[in-house]
């Protein structure tokens, strides 16, 4: 897992990236030793962009949790965390671009990582942060942290690339003309997922959004369909 984590550092450093997003879920639980705490911070500081990271739901910013206890910031000199559980905006320096989160909180039972999401500010790229479960139209609603369909399609416009978190899995969920993608996490934590183990990588431009992956985990197979 800190091999994994190194390279995502490592390729964003080498594709030159000016920004890294941390979709939640960076920590297992509240209950990691300090010293893990502080590794991840040392690797997020060898970044030489500028990193934000989402809290999820194995990592919440309820009061008196992990990012509360641990400074990272003072760490890693060039990290924003996302700390306002109602959302907030980050505006980066020296960066043409806008980013939007909520922290999740675990006494928030009836949690939406999207609701709230505001207009576009300005002509500055815009990208909203999200940690939860994309339900297509007509699937399950009964599922915790729910990100509909339509709350994406609803940001065309305003939004030009939605960040995703939580399932361990890659998937692009893009739709109604806007770009979602989840990551999935750097490496598989089961042996029956294969569609795992990748770094999304975005580009924004005057032709709109592009994204691809890479490999970030050795270990991993070696494609999947």
């Amino acid at each position: 897992m800190e091999a994994a984590f190194c390279r995502v550092i490592e390729l964003g450093n080498r594709v030159g990236a000016q920004v890294l997003l941390l979709a939640g879920d960076i920590f297992d639980n509240d209950r990691v030793p300090a010293e893990t705490v502080e590794w991840a911070a040392r690797q997020l500081a060898r970044f030489e962009g500028q990193s934000i990271l989402l809290p999820g739901n194995h990592d919440p910013m309820d009061p008196g949790s992990i990012y509360w206890r641990h400074d990272m910031e003072a760490i890693a000199k060039r990290l924003t965390i996302v700390r306002e559980h109602r959302g907030e905006v980050i505006e980066l320096e020296g960066v043409d671009l806008v980013v939007w989160g909520r922290a999740y909180l675990d006494s928030d039972w009836h949690f939406r990582p999207l609701e709230g999401l505001p207009e576009r500010q300005d002509g500055r790229w815009h990208i909203a942060l999200g940690h939860g479960h994309f339900v297509p139209e007509g699937g399950e609603t009964h599922r915790s942290l729910p990100i509909f369909e339509r709350e994406i399609a609803g940001a065309r416009g305003h939004w030009d690339y939605v960040a995703l978190g939580h399932w361990e899995p890659h998937a692009d969920v893009s739709c109604g003309g806007v770009t979602a993608v989840y990551s999935g996490a750097p490496m598989p934590l089961s042996d029956a997922n294969r569609r795992a183990g990748l770094c999304a990588i975005i580009d924004f431009d005057g032709d709109g959004v592009r994204w691809r992956t890479e490999r970030v985990d050795n270990a991993a197979s070696p494609g999947f369909d």
